[in-house]
């Protein structure tokens, strides 16, 4: 069995970035990256083939290094684009080859490529299982596992599985394969998820017409430049209800404010904002005002929007609002069937319909083995809401019986168990860097007892949170 100081599950952008992180700060690094693709440091998101898909970040503000803001602009003028500007949104394969310089600095980070499949506790160890039946051990294990496919769709026929017209995820070569240039595409979803797909397939060629279907019938608003607003909208102590967050944007909006520089200023609280709201308060967010705040919140690049405006305009993509109640088979293709807000139904025939929900936030159905195995242990807990994983402020993750791990944590999406904001790069560093220092200063101090002659022996901390009477932990 192999032994290392620290073991990341999962080399996306996520996992790459705590193990750079943690190679600088730490004084005694082994650092094993597990990841099944070929090269760590893309994920899925950055491995897309697709220069068309930008950054929904300006280049200004995804450095990787949040104390060198413009790290990431001056790579990319001078290993893609010179002219690249601050305000610039560059593709996102380049960010990923980006993140790929930064482990190319790291020969204590080692890539196994390989799937996780199974991790136990073992004498103040994690113990991980891969695929191929060995196993490896570290003293701190990260899951940065990203984010797993959408959840399937109710309705959906079994013979549209089988006959590849209805795809279930977005991201698979499969989903593209064999479409005719002319056919009929019905995306369901209108989020980024649905943003991609459609630049995808014009790039592949297609010309036939796009029909996306969602509840909200929305794309994401654009990104416009707009002068940042001195300080947060909302000063002083966080607000419990989920309306007076609400009624504080809109009155800055009415006040003259500009809208995406209002909902810019809420980044650096938002997730304080989030943990202040009483659990029923959180859960009618969700309900009433989580696509709302998506809109918003996750903007197109501009060059995307003015791509996406015209299919809009010229009718060769089509929104039709209201929720998918089946998807059969209808000739080679299939025909979805919809219900409106008023009650209507309408129906869509396609050749080929495309998951776009997003990814899947339940992970007991994710279908991971890694997953499954940690559930039935009771070494993690879903968050309190039912998604995402209960963890605390520093990522450690939240077992069954209400204790923290000193051996398990997790960042990146993961975290939306507990978090609201978890997936965009500006977050993901500094919760990478946040935990590389947790880690290297927990290593400094046993190194210290080591020398000192101490033995520590340490448990499990007791997870003293509100959720905890909830969710009868």
């Amino acid at each position: 069995m192999k032994t290392a100081s620290y073991v990341i599950i999962g080399g996306g952008v996520s996992g790459a970035l705590t193990a750079y992180h943690l190679s600088r700060r730490s004084q005694r690094t082994q650092i094993l990256l597990i990841e099944p693709r070929p090269e760590a440091g893309l994920g899925l998101a950055y491995s897309t083939p697709s220069l068309r898909h930008l950054l929904n970040v300006p280049a200004g503000k995804i450095s990787a290094l949040p104390e060198q803001p413009h790290h990431f602009l001056h790579w990319v003028q001078r290993h893609y684009d010179p002219a690249m500007t601050e305000s610039d949104f560059a593709p996102r394969a380049i960010f990923g080859r980006y993140v790929q310089s930064l482990l190319a600095k790291t020969p204590d980070v080692k890539h196994l490529q390989a799937t996780a499949v199974d991790c136990r506790l073992d004498g103040g160890q994690g113990v991980v299982t891969l695929t191929d039946g060995r196993m490896v051990a570290g003293g701190a294990v990260v899951l940065a596992t990203g984010n797993f496919d959408p959840a399937r769709l109710p309705g959906v026929a079994d013979e549209v599985v089988r006959s590849r017209a209805y795809c279930h995820s977005a991201w698979n070569e499969e989903t593209y394969r064999g479409l005719h240039e002319d056919a009929e595409v019905a995306l369901i979803g209108t989020g980024l998820t649905a943003v991609d797909v459609i630049l995808r397939l014009r790039e592949m060629g297609h010309r036939g017409g796009i029909t996306a279907i969602s509840r909200h019938g929305v794309f994401p608003s654009r990104h416009a430049r707009c002068a940042p607003l001195a300080q947060c909208v909302i000063a002083g102590e966080p607000p419990v209800r989920a309306r007076e967050l609400l009624r504080t944007v809109h009155d800055a909006i009415r006040a003259g404010k500009p809208w995406r520089a209002v909902i810019d200023s809420l980044r650096t609280r938002t997730n304080e904002f989030w943990l202040a709201l009483p659990l029923d308060e959180q859960r009618r967010f969700r309900r009433h005002l989580q696509r709302r705040w998506e809109v918003v919140r996750h903007r197109m690049a501009p060059p995307i929007a003015k791509a996406i405006d015209a299919e809009l305009r010229a009718g060769t993509v089509v929104i039709r609002q209201g929720s998918l109640e089946r998807v059969t088979p209808e000739g080679d293709g299939a025909r979805v069937r919809v219900r409106s807000r008023a009650g209507a139904i309408f129906e869509v025939t396609a050749a080929r319909v495309i998951n776009c929900t997003g990814p899947d936030l339940n992970y007991r159905r994710a279908g991971s083995a890694l997953l499954n195995s940690l559930f039935a242990q009771g070494l993690i807990s879903a968050g309190p809401l039912g998604g995402g994983l209960w963890s605390d402020a520093d990522g450690a993750l939240g077992a069954a019986d209400g204790t923290v791990s000193e051996v398990l944590f997790t960042l990146g999406p993961a975290r939306q168990g507990t978090l609201l904001e978890s997936i965009a790069v500006p977050e993901l560093r500094v919760q990478a860097v946040a935990l590389a220092e947790l880690l290297a200063q927990r290593e400094h101090r046993a190194v210290t007892r080591c020398q000192a002659g101490v033995r520590a022996v340490s448990g499990g901390r007791l997870l003293r949170m509100p959720e905890v009477a909830e969710r009868g932990a």
